[in-house]
C-alpha cells in the first residue's frame, strides 16, 4: 500500500510524455511528474520517493527528500504568512501549510518553530500544527536510565534546552550539562539521565557511566599519541583548559586519566601527563 507522508521504494512501471507510474508490490500506483526527474528512468528501477498530494488531494511522488514525515516533529522555517495559514519550508518544492486554527503562538516570517507533520485523514492532505500535546506521551516512558536516544533540540530556556526524545517524549537538557555547541533543529543522540516524577526526562548529551569511561579513555589515549606522547594538561589544570583542549568537562577527563594510570599507560610528568614508554 503507498503511504501518503512517507519515504518509500517503489518501481517505475509505465512512461508517458508527463512522466512516471510508479507501483508498489501490491500493484498500487502513483504518478512521478518528469519534470522532477534529471534524467530518464528505466522501467524496471526501483527508487526511493516521498508521497505527497497535490492541490486537488491527489497523490504525487517526488525524488526530493523533506527534512520529516508525517508523524514526527520538525524545526522548520516560515516562508509565507497567509490569511488562512503559514508555510513552512520542509525541504520539498511544495511548502506545507500550517492552517491558522493549528497556531499556539505569535508566527513570525522568516523564523523556525517546533511543529508536528500530520495527515488529515479525511483529505489525506498533510499539514503542519503547533498544538503537539497529544502527540507527546506523559506517563508511560518507555525509557531507562543510561539509555541511548534520539533528540531533536527546539528551543532555549535559561535552564537548557528543551528536546524531543525518541520522537514522543519531553526533555530537557541543562547548561551544566552541555560541552558542546547544540543546534536547534538538528537531530542527535543523547542520553538518559534521569527520568523525574513530573515525567520529564533528564538528557545528557554525552555518554554515562562506564561507557562514557571508555569512550573518553580512548580518546585521550589517541590524543596523546597524535601529540607526540605529552600533553601539557593535567587532573589541576582548571576547566576551561580542559575543556578548550579536549571539549569534555574535568571530571570526565580526571576519570579517564585515572582509568589511563591504573592500567599503566600513561603517568604524571612536568606540568603535564605523558604516555608511558614500554
Amino acid at each position: 500500500m503507498i503511504q501518503i507522508g512517507k519515504i518509500q521504494k517503489l518501481t517505475v512501471s509505465e512512461e508517458n510524455k508527463s512522466g512516471y507510474q510508479l507501483f508498489d508490490e501490491q500493484n498500487d500506483s502513483v504518478f512521478l511528474p518528469g519534470a522532477v526527474s534529471s534524467e530518464k528512468l528505466e522501467i524496471g528501477t526501483k527508487l526511493d520517493v516521498f508521497v505527497y498530494t497535490d492541490n486537488q488531494g491527489g497523490p504525487l511522488a517526488t525524488l526530493e527528500t523533506p527534512f520529516a514525515e508525517i508523524d514526527s516533529f520538525a524545526y522548520l522555517k516560515v516562508k509565507s504568512v497567509t490569511d488562512f495559514g503559514y508555510f513552512f519550508d520542509w525541504g520539498l518544492s511544495k511548502d506545507l501549510l500550517m492552517p491558522g486554527n493549528q497556531r499556539k503562538e505569535e508566527i513570525l516570517l522568516g523564523s523556525f518553530y517546533l511543529v508536528r507533520i500530520c495527515l488529515e485523514s479525511e483529505t489525506n492532505r498533510i499539514f503542519a500544527t503547533q498544538k503537539i500535546g497529544k502527540f507527546l506521551e506523559p506517563e508511560n516512558i518507555d525509557l531507562h536510565e543510561k539509555q541511548k536516544v534520539e533528540i531533536l533540540p527546539y528551543e532555549q530556556t535559561p535552564l537548557g534546552f528543551k528536546v524531543i526524545v525518541e520522537n514522543k517524549y519531553s526533555g530537557m537538557i541543562y547548561h551544566s550539562e552541555i560541552f558542546s555547541e547544540i543546534s536547534l533543529g538538528e537531530r542527535i543522540i543523547g542520553h538518559v539521565k534521569k527520568i523525574r516524577p513530573d515525567k520529564l526526562i533528564d538528557i545528557s548529551i554525552t555518554p554515562l557511566g562506564m561507557a562514557a569511561v571508555r569512550e573518553n579513555t580512548d580518546f585521550l589515549f589517541d590524543a596523546l599519541k597524535q601529540a607526540g606522547g605529552f600533553l601539557p594538561i593535567t587532573t589541576y589544570s582548571s576547566p576551561e583548559e580542559i575543556y578548550q583542549m579536549f571539549g569534555i568537562s574535568k571530571l570526565a577527563f580526571k576519570k579517564a586519566f585515572t582509568s589511563l594510570f591504573k592500567s599503566g599507560r600513561v603517568e604524571k610528568a612536568n606540568n603535564g601527563i605523558k604516555l608511558v614508554d614500554k
